[in-house]
């Protein structure tokens, strides 16, 4: 993502990954520059691409994690219609420890 006044300046990214055609199911990803939070661009970047997955990869299930101390982003899903479905313990690995992750999940026409 860069801003459209200066696109040399990157403002974060989001991306979808760990796509499984056979189970219909992908993850997705977001992060913002410090400088770029609170303008909800983490939120119309999170739809716009949850949407391109549903139409076009057509996914039956969009799944999405994050620190369970990173409110904002719980906050971005949870407006994109996401449905915290849990804590997935010792996750993944984290500053040469383990960590948890909050599990959100989207289905086809929750989106919003």
């Amino acid at each position: 993502m860069a801003d459209a006044a200066n696109p040399d300046l990157v403002l974060g990214g989001a991306s979808v990954y760990d796509v499984n055609a056979y189970e219909e199911r992908a993850a997705i990803g977001y992060w913002l520059a410090a400088h770029a939070r609170g303008r909800g661009i983490a939120t119309q970047a999170l739809r716009l691409l949850s949407g391109w997955a549903f139409d076009r990869i057509r996914l039956a299930r969009l799944e999405l994690t994050c620190a369970p101390d990173n409110i904002p982003s719980q906050r971005v899903a949870l407006r994109c219609g996401f449905v915290r479905e849990g804590v997935l313990r010792s996750h993944v690995r984290f500053k040469d420890a383990r960590r948890d992750s909050v599990i959100f999940s989207l289905l086809p026409g929750e989106l919003t």
